[in-house]
């Protein structure tokens, strides 16, 4: 299936590599995150550009700084710390650690996997086998469902990318019962999925958002 994916998806793809979706080879979400927090500082210390962007787009104290002016601000370890957790929905890096023992839910991980990917026969066998998945919710502090995920909105940056039957991969969440009501923490508040899809780039750039906002309509 072919997926749309902004450059800068790409980009943090072809440098974190693997790590972002071997969560299996970690014992804890907190090590987990860590181990990308370790990969990000790579980054900085050579001053990739898309990882001064994400850190731009996530880290609480320098959302919209432009990459000249965060070479200019001598970044440290603690600040890739800091931007993980926030891209991941934490307030900071100590709520991380209070979590230390917090696992993953594997299934789900999967599942928004597939679905990001377009897989949508592994989609509905999970979904048939799992049946839960539909109203379950991210471990990490902004609680997406697979619904919010389908937004391209407010989760992590890497994951914003649209495979290009998400329309029916959508449709067929709201026919199996996703609740469309179901709220994630972002940006200071909780929101709907159609609420975060509304306001989504991507959906535009990848020429479905008129579609996509049919399906939401159609389960008034």
């Amino acid at each position: 299936m072919k997926v749309y994916k902004p450059l800068i998806v790409n980009e943090l793809e072809l440098f974190y590599k693997s790590i972002l979706i071997d969560i299996e080879s970690f014992p804890s979400i907190h090590v987990h995150l860590k181990a990308v927090a370790e990969k990000m500082w790579e980054g900085v210390q050579v001053n990739h550009p898309s990882i001064l962007r994400e850190i731009s787009n996530y880290h609480s104290f320098f959302l919209g700084k432009k990459n000249e002016e965060l070479k200019n601000i001598s970044l440290t370890y603690s600040d890739c710390l800091h931007a993980i957790a926030n891209e991941h929905g934490f307030k900071n890096w100590k709520v991380v650690e209070q979590l230390e023992d917090l696992q993953y839910d594997f299934e789900f991980e999967k599942t928004v996997n597939a679905l990001l990917e377009g897989n949508f026969e592994m989609v509905k066998n999970q979904i048939s086998n799992f049946p839960k998945l539909l109203f379950t919710k991210s471990k990490y502090g902004h609680q997406a469902t697979l619904l919010h995920y389908t937004a391209n909105n407010g989760v992590e940056m890497w994951r914003q990318k649209i495979p290009l039957n998400l329309v029916e991969i959508t449709s067929y969440l709201l026919e199996r019962g996703a609740d469309e009501n179901a709220k994630m923490k972002v940006y200071g508040g909780e929101f709907d999925t159609y609420s975060l899809l509304v306001t989504s780039a991507h959906p535009h750039e990848a020429g479905i958002m008129e579609k996509m906002k049919k399906v939401f309509a159609s389960t008034e």
